[in-house]
């Protein structure tokens, strides 16, 4: 296999990806936001709020007077 870093962000590059992508034989795997990548990094380091239900998520999250 041969992996190629192609830049998303030009209009060649994303010429490029869409051509790609209409290739049965290429697999296009796209890397994670910066968003995401931080999001992954607070689960893994334990950062989560655990909630028994929907409303205690929301009360966590906006306080009790919301609830």
């Amino acid at each position: 296999m041969t992996y190629i870093a192609v830049d998303d962000h030009t209009t060649e590059g994303k010429k490029l990806v869409a051509f790609l992508k209409t290739q049965e034989y290429v697999a296009i795997l796209e890397e994670a936001n910066d968003t995401t990548k931080k999001a992954i990094k607070d689960v893994d380091a334990g950062k989560v709020k655990k909630v028994k239900n929907p409303e205690d998520l929301f009360r966590q999250i906006l306080g009790k007077q919301h609830v």
